[in-house]
């Protein structure tokens, strides 16, 4: 669980134990092999950024699949670009980020050991069979008795830990039908998404990369959506814009001037 969700382990907390490359490959066998990828990025708002990705869909077929699906996060607004775009998908929550919340809130009420490790099985367990509903009625009584967070209380909170949690379940409740999806043959994780994001991240973040917001910033992300897409977008771009591709700003074909 640390190494799946590294970013919740704190100072103390011991190494996890390294995986056996035999248990590696068989992790690698049951995997879904990804066919093609179209990436897209844009600084725009999720309005405009949702009709992208419905156009983009569209391109590839997909509002003609047998089975549709749109998974994502949380975020409310992810939910909105599904509802009015994708409204004919069945819409999924990510299962790890479901684990991670949950993980979250057992180590916050119960702590780093044992106890804390069987009240996350279970609570998971139950949200794997699809009984969301049992998970948040024992959160909720863990609640009534340990009263609402106060409004100065520190993040780590286990009392904000909980109450967010709470309604983090409750607001994608009804996108957390694992065993349907299961049955079904629906993706659960987004996880070929996030490794897209930090693969953006690469080029865009970090140390020594600097570039201003405005067009500029908007024609990085697309070059670099672009450059990460299995389709040809990036080739046909530089191969049919204006110039020489040795001297980018240099017109192809030279203006005539005339003399009076």
């Amino acid at each position: 669980m640390k190494k799946l969700l590294s970013g919740l382990a704190e100072e103390g907390d011991s190494e996890p134990e390294a995986i056996p490359e035999t248990s590696k490959s068989d992790l690698r066998s049951w995997r879904p092999e990804r066919l093609f990828r179209t990436c897209l990025s844009s600084l725009c708002d999720s309005n405009s950024f949702g009709r992208m990705m419905e156009a983009e869909a569209d391109s590839r077929g997909f509002f003609k699949a047998s089975k549709r699906a749109f998974v994502g996060d949380g975020l409310p607004y992810n939910w909105t670009i599904q509802e009015r775009h994708f409204s004919k998908f069945t819409p999924i929550l990510d299962l790890p980020h479901a684990i991670e919340h949950v993980y979250e809130v057992a180590r916050a009420l119960h702590g780093k050991g044992d106890r804390g490790w069987e009240f996350y099985v279970r609570w998971i367990t139950l949200i794997w069979q699809g009984q969301t509903a049992e998970v948040l009625q024992e959160m909720q009584r863990e609640q009534s008795q340990r009263g609402e967070p106060p409004k100065d209380c520190e993040e780590k909170d286990p009392r904000k830990v909980l109450a967010e949690t709470i309604t983090y379940l409750c607001n994608n409740r009804s996108r957390m039908d694992y065993p349907r999806y299961r049955r079904e043959g629906l993706p659960l994780t987004s996880a070929h998404m996030e490794s897209l994001v930090k693969e953006i991240g690469y080029r865009v973040k970090g140390t020594e990369k600097f570039w201003n917001d405005g067009r500029s910033a908007e024609s990085i992300l697309q070059i670099r959506a672009a450059a990460l897409g299995d389709d040809e977008r990036l080739e046909l771009h530089l191969s049919n814009r204006p110039g020489n591709s040795f001297h980018p700003n240099v017109k192809k074909t030279l203006a005539m001037s005339t003399a009076a």
